[in-house]
């Protein structure tokens, strides 16, 4: 009763008056410590949230969103652009097709769905706007495919949730992999049918051997940052933390020697956004964790488990339901609160339906991630709208079959083992 009354109660009333997640995670654990009858020690505050920040593999949290932040102000996002529109542009809708495939590049570099919106809606809305695609059509897809960002490696959302439950980071940056190349196949082809139907026509000719030769050249540094995070973390040559600082050292190479465009004020402002991105995610993480904490000491996770064996033993719609209850939060509240206060509800729960717990990470991520484009919260949708000057009850339709689409994949990620473990296991991480 104490816990329902100080703790969870108290969190939600703050969080609908629209104090900031952090904060109304940090005064309910608070309120909860002081008020309630609970022999958990007030001492207790400080100490796990030190311990939660102790930690190394958190420390690849800072380094990829450093690595992310240099490469969205060195211009490489142009050269990624250009090499797509070689592969795909050629095909009907040829600039929705880009905007998917630069995602996926681009999601192997910053693992930020947000910024992957901000960075390629930015330069593709405009251009597809011009080209008479439509304003929904434009929007939907742009925001869609951004949610690819955080599923294939490196993941931010993944790095939290791993150092927070213990979880490999590695092992999930890698099930992520087949995932996120399944995600972004099944948008190119729900953007065919849709391009067809509305007679989009493709955004430049079938490529000459000449231009996909230039092409790869000028994006081939680019696309070696993904491929050195992979190959490395799959030989055990580094750590992910590793790979992190890899990344931004890489990156800041890039373009400062390789193409010339980060100049001493863009690596400045690239520092001054990373520690402001990475004092927020971790400030919200270390509460976060003694906020999980108290919830593992009350047994909250195995009472749900005993709750929903009380609705029905079948595994299926267990799966089912705890998919609908995530799917349902990830429409109401942001993606890193969600994963940070249901991600140790759920987790164990999973776990204990036999689930690996790789893919039982990787099966959260990508359901919350799928919440960034279902509206009303929709960040990625809102950021695009923004771009392109419309409301978001004008695109509302439009996304609904690119939401389509990614559900599949997760219940593909949710049924089939082998989407999520394959890369691992080939990789020899368990």
């Amino acid at each position: 009763m104490d816990l329902l009354l100080y703790l969870v109660i108290p969190f939600l009333i703050l969080m609908a008056i629209g104090v900031p997640v952090a904060f109304s995670l940090g005064t309910t654990v608070l309120m909860f410590l002081v008020l309630s009858k609970t022999v958990i020690p007030l001492t207790a505050l400080p100490g796990q949230m030190f311990a939660a920040l102790n930690s190394f593999p958190l420390l690849a949290l800072p380094l990829f969103v450093l690595a992310g932040s240099l490469i969205n102000r060195a211009g490489i996002t142009e050269r990624l652009l250009e090499f797509s529109d070689v592969l795909v542009g050629w095909m009907r809708g040829g600039l929705a097709q880009v905007n998917i495939v630069v995602s996926m590049f681009f999601g192997g570099i910053s693992g930020s769905a947000l910024a992957d919106t901000s960075a390629i809606g930015s330069l593709l809305i405009p251009a597809m706007k011009k080209q008479r695609y439509d304003d929904d059509f434009t929007v939907a897809v742009t925001a869609a495919s951004s949610v690819i960002g955080p599923i294939i490696p490196p993941s931010v959302p993944m790095i939290i949730i791993g150092a927070m439950l213990g979880v490999s980071i590695g092992g999930l940056f890698l099930a992520g992999l087949i995932p996120g190349m399944l995600v972004g196949f099944s948008l190119m082809a729900v953007t065919a049918v849709m391009s067809r139907r509305r007679g989009y026509v493709p955004a430049s000719a079938f490529p000459t051997g000449r231009r996909f030769a230039v092409a790869s050249v000028r994006a081939f540094p680019a696309l070696l940052a993904p491929l050195i995070i992979l190959v490395g973390i799959m030989t055990g040559v580094f750590t992910p933390t590793e790979a992190g600082a890899i990344a931004s050292a890489y990156a800041l190479l890039l373009g400062t020697l390789v193409y010339r465009t980060l100049t001493p004020r863009r690596v400045y402002e690239a520092l001054l956004d990373t520690a402001r991105l990475t004092a927020t995610a971790l400030f919200i993480v270390s509460v976060a964790v003694v906020f999980s904490r108290i919830l593992s000491f009350y047994q909250v996770p195995q009472k749900l488990f005993a709750l929903l064996l009380l609705i029905t033993e079948n595994r299926i719609l267990l799966l089912i339901l705890i998919n609908g209850f995530l799917f349902v939060a990830g429409m109401f509240m942001d993606a890193v609160a969600n994963l940070l206060i249901l991600g140790p509800l759920v987790f164990p729960v999973l776990t204990e339906l036999g689930m690996h717990p790789l893919q039982a990470g990787a099966m959260i991520v990508i359901n919350l991630m799928i919440g960034l484009i279902t509206p009303p919260l929709a960040m990625c949708l809102f950021i695009a709208c923004g771009i392109a000057g419309i409301g978001l009850d004008q695109v509302t339709r439009a996304i609904i079959p690119f939401i389509i689409a990614e559900v599949i994949i997760l219940l593909l990620v949710t049924y089939v083992p082998w989407v999520t473990l394959a890369v691992p296991k080939a990789a020899g991480l368990f």
